[in-house]
């Protein structure tokens, strides 16, 4: 059937790179309720919709391939004006700004490794 698009469902039949999103989508979420329970909205609302999105983008690789530069993008961007301006609306604080950086990191690291087993998978599936 063309046209036909499988989602996955189960958590056996993730890939790793998808695992790897579902747990960052985990940890940014619990991350934001913690935000909320702080006080501190705008970056819980961040944190919260940022995890869902890659949480929910988990489910297929081009997805989160596509989740994860998006949010690679967002969580280096949010790092590099935290830095670069002490005291500002994005600066979340030493350890903040250092968990930023590595979120990026990850998230980049998520993407690659989505079109690495994409491109794994057009290579040993072969062609009708």
């Amino acid at each position: 059937m063309e046209g036909v698009v499988a989602v996955v469902t189960s958590l056996e039949s993730l890939a790793w790179p998808q695992r790897a999103a579902l747990a960052l989508g985990v940890v940014l979420t619990l991350w934001g309720v913690v935000d909320f329970v702080r006080g501190d909205v705008p970056p819980g609302v961040l944190h919260v919709v940022t995890g869902v999105v890659i949480g929910a983008a988990a489910t297929r690789t081009r997805v989160a391939r596509l989740a994860g530069t998006l949010l690679g993008v967002v969580y280096l961007v949010v790092f590099a004006f935290g830095v670069g301006e002490p005291g500002g609306v994005m600066d979340a604080g030493t350890v903040g700004n250092v968990v930023h950086l590595l979120i990026g990191f990850a998230s980049v690291a998520v993407a690659e490794s989505c079109a690495w087993c994409e491109q794994h998978s057009n290579r040993t599936t072969p062609s009708p």
